[in-house]
């Protein structure tokens, strides 16, 4: 167990340290309490307010095939939401992990709502270059757009809907060793909040 928790432990501070070198700051929050997040972390902006821009890219989790009813309304709701916090200054990007891992959507204004709900209705159809580890995308796509002018994020959407088994599948031709290696990472990442939670008690 303590040999788990310590892979786990590593394989995350080593997917992250890109985000350190560049103060890319990174959050996790589950599918269910986007909004929540959102209410929380994003509080409402006006063009006449000075406060600081936001370079958000959020990183979901997302299963083989299509997203349940319930997780598409919220996360539509959530996206939503934040539109009407952010300003014009602000950029969003949507990458997908899991299921499949891909850029859905470049960095477009919060206020781009129609595409940003036409992303997440067509989040396969939207990515034109399938990758091994959406995770590791992430971080790197916010490394190439990183705005020294904004606060930089990555988002980590975890959905507590999809089952383990959607968890080892890629679009890209791998080893079988190497898939089963990115399952188990992929799975002990999205479960590190709650492993920490049960190693504090």
């Amino acid at each position: 167990m303590k040999a788990l928790i310590t892979l786990i432990l590593t394989a995350f501070l080593a997917t992250t340290s890109i985000a350190q070198e560049m103060n890319i700051e990174t959050k996790s929050v589950a599918l269910d309490n986007l909004i929540t997040f959102i209410v929380e972390n994003y509080s409402v902006k006006s063009e006449d307010t000075e406060s600081d821009q936001q370079n958000i890219s959020f990183l979901i989790q997302v299963p083989e095939t299509n997203l349940s009813i319930e997780d598409n309304v919220i996360l539509k709701q959530a996206f939503k939401l934040l539109s009407n916090r952010l300003t014009e200054g602000d950029l969003i990007s949507i990458i997908t992990y899991s299921g499949f891992n891909g850029v859905a959507l470049k960095q477009v204004e919060p206020n781009d709502i129609k595409r940003i709900l036409h992303t997440i209705n067509n989040f396969k159809s939207s990515i034109k270059e399938f990758h091994q580890d959406g995770i590791e995308l992430a971080y790197k796509y916010a490394k190439e757009n990183f705005d020294e002018e904004a606060i930089n994020s990555v988002v980590m959407v975890r959905n507590p809907n999809i089952s383990s088994e959607s968890e080892n599948t890629s679009l890209l031709p791998v080893k079988p060793q190497k898939k089963k290696n990115n399952a188990v990472l992929i799975t002990a990442i999205s479960l590190l909040p709650e492993l920490l939670a049960i190693i504090k008690n």
